[in-house]
């Protein structure tokens, strides 16, 4: 990582009632992180499922070389101005919306 920026290991266990992970609880562990201008780009360097008696270690160094993370993904909105940050976001509502009003139709609710 750079001199500014934000690393994070995520262990998520999840168990819900009305789907498959009732019976088998999901299980995943993301390392990533974010870099640039106001954190504008997502880095992953691992995201995999895990299983009951996996070991994991977590070991902090400063004299060696990260990886290159697997995946890079620049955030849309990173150093657009706020009208410009409002109007994507505008769009995106209005893509939402026609979807929620096709499901609507199709299941004769409007």
């Amino acid at each position: 990582m750079p001199d500014f920026g934000v690393l994070s290991t995520i262990l998520t266990w999840v168990r819900r009632p009305d789907d498959e992970s009732n019976a088998d609880p999901e299980l995943e562990l993301h390392v990533g992180g974010s870099v640039g201008r106001q954190y504008g780009e997502n880095l992953t360097w691992c995201d995999v499922p895990i299983r009951a008696g996996d070991v994991l270690t977590v070991e902090v160094r400063d004299d060696v070389e990260a990886d290159p993370p697997q995946t890079r993904r620049v955030d849309e909105e990173a150093g657009l101005d706020d009208v410009s940050r409002l109007r994507l976001q505008q769009k995106r509502l209005e893509k939402l919306l026609a979807e929620v009003n096709e499901e609507l139709r199709e299941c004769g609710g409007a």
